[in-house]
């Protein structure tokens, strides 16, 4: 994730505290995440996510053949959203 953070912000050029203002953490916690030194909430990761999506790509592609193999033998779980506010 912090090689995949990393690139993000090598990539728009973007400083510290550009992504700690979009997820909502430090400088300090930023450069942490990106050190391994560490875990980043996944509230952030989602954030961050969603202002720049191809942030899951570039994790994608950083894999070890071991994430790889692990994430190729996880199932997707679907749910349905209800029809209305009723039916929830």
């Amino acid at each position: 994730m912090g090689v995949s953070l990393l690139q993000v912000k090598n990539a728009h050029k973007l400083t510290l505290e550009d992504i700690g203002s979009v997820i909502g953490r430090s400088r300090e916690s930023v450069s942490q995440y990106i050190s391994a030194e560490a875990e980043m909430a996944a509230t952030c990761w989602l954030r961050a996510a969603a202002k720049w999506p191809e942030l899951n790509d570039r994790l994608e592609l950083n894999l070890d053949e071991a994430e790889k193999a692990f994430r190729a033998r996880q199932r997707s779980l679907r749910l349905e959203a209800p029809a209305s506010g009723e039916d929830a």
